[in-house]
C-alpha cells in the first residue's frame, strides 16, 4: 500500500477507534439506569442511521457520476412520498401495486430530469447545475406537491407490523426495524453492484473522467441516466420509510436534506463507505443529543449534525473518507 493511501485509510480509522473507545469508557462510568437509557438511544440511532445512509446514497451516486450536487433530492422525496400516500390512501390501491407504480414513476422522473434538464447542461459551470437542481427541488417539486396533494400533514397507511420489540430496557418499533433493514439492504446491494458489475465499473470510470470514459467506448449518457434513476429510486424508498416512521408533511424534504448533506460532507462526497459510516455517526449522535441535551437546550439535536460536520471538516476538509483532489496548475 502506498504511503499516501495508507495515511488516507489510517486517519479516519484512528478517529473512529478513538470515538468508540471514548464512548465505551463513558458508558462504563454511567450508573445502571443511565446505561439503559444510553443503550436505548444508541440502538435507535443505529436504526435511524440506516435510513440516513439511503438518503446519502441518492445524492452521492449522482455526484460521483456527474459531479452534480443534487439539491432536488429533498423535493423528490417530498413529491414521491405524497404520491405513495395518495396511491394508498386516496386511491385505495393495494400496497404491492402502489409500490410498483411508485417505482415506475420514480424511474420516469429520473430519466426525464436527466434527459431534458441535466443533459443540456453538460459542460456548463457547476453553479448552473447547482441552481437548476435547487429550483427543481425547492420550487417545482414543492409546487407540484401543493398543486396535486395539498401539502397538508397526512399519515401514511400502515405498511409494517404494529407494536414494539423489547430487549430489557431497549425498545423500538417494528416500523423502525423494517426501515433499517430495507434501507441498509438497498445501500449494500447498490454498493456491491457498484463494485462488482460491469455497469458499476463503467460508473466508476465515468466518475473519474467523462471524456476518457467516452473515448474507450463507455456510453456516458446511459451511465448518467442510470445514476439519476438510482437517485430517484433511493428518494422514493427513503421517503416511504421516513413517512412511515414520522409523518407525511411539507417538512419531509427539508428534513431529508438536513440529514443527508451532513452525512455526505462528513463521510466524503464521493465515498460510498464514508457515507455509510457517517450515516450511523449522525444517527447515533442525534439520538444521544435528543436524550441528554435537548431537555436543557431545545432543538440541539437538529443542529448537532452540522456542528459535527464542521468539526470533522476542520480536521479533514474532504471528509472522513473523501479523496483529496490534485490539480495541475
Amino acid at each position: 500500500m502506498l504511503p499516501g493511501r495508507r495515511k488516507f485509510v489510517l486517519v479516519p480509522i484512528t478517529i473512529a477507534i478513538a470515538v468508540v473507545l471514548a464512548g465505551v469508557l463513558l458508558y462504563a462510568l454511567l450508573p445502571a439506569d443511565a446505561r439503559d437509557k444510553a443503550s436505548n438511544a444508541v440502538v435507535q440511532g443505529v436504526l435511524l442511521g440506516g435510513v440516513y445512509s439511503l438518503l446519502a446514497l441518492g445524492v452521492v451516486v449522482v455526484y460521483k457520476s456527474s459531479k452534480v450536487f443534487n439539491l432536488s433530492f429533498g423535493g423528490l422525496i417530498l413529491f414521491l412520498t405524497f404520491l405513495m400516500w395518495w396511491l394508498l390512501s386516496s386511491m385505495g390501491l393495494p400496497f404491492w401495486l402502489s409500490l410498483v407504480l411508485l417505482g415506475l414513476c420514480s424511474v420516469a422522473i429520473g430519466l426525464i430530469i436527466n434527459r431534458f434538464i441535466m443533459t443540456p447542461l453538460i459542460g456548463d459551470p457547476g453553479l448552473s447545475t447547482f441552481i437548476v437542481t435547487m429550483v427543481l427541488g425547492f420550487s417545482v417539486l414543492n409546487g407540484f406537491v401543493l398543486l396535486f396533494f395539498g401539502g397538508s400533514p397526512e399519515v401514511m397507511p400502515r405498511i409494517f407490523p404494529s407494536g414494539n420489540i423489547s430487549f430489557g430496557a431497549i425498545s423500538f418499533s417494528y416500523t423502525w426495524l423494517f426501515a433499517f433493514i430495507i434501507s441498509t439492504a438497498m445501500f449494500l446491494i447498490f454498493a456491491a453492484y457498484f463494485r462488482f458489475t460491469k455497469t458499476g465499473l463503467e460508473m466508476r470510470a465515468v466518475s473519474e473522467n467523462h471524456l476518457i470514459s467516452q473515448s474507450v467506448g463507455i456510453n456516458v449518457r446511459r451511465i448518467l441516466a442510470v445514476s439519476w434513476v438510482v437517485g430517484t429510486l433511493s428518494a422514493a424508498v427513503s421517503g416511504l420509510l421516513l413517512g412511515s416512521m414520522f409523518a407525511v408533511d411539507g417538512s419531509l424534504g427539508g428534513f431529508a436534506l438536513a440529514r443527508g448533506f451532513p452525512v455526505l460532507l462528513l463521510g466524503g462526497l464521493e465515498s460510498l463507505p464514508g457515507a455509510f459510516i457517517a450515516a450511523f455517526i449522525i444517527g447515533i449522535t442525534e439520538t444521544l443529543a435528543g436524550n441528554y441535551i435537548d431537555p436543557y437546550v431545545t432543538g440541539f439535536r437538529e443542529v448537532l449534525p452540522y456542528i459535527l460536520m464542521v468539526v470533522i471538516l476542520m480536521l479533514r476538509p474532504n471528509g472522513l473518507f473523501g479523496l483529496r483532489e490534485i490539480r495541475r496548475m
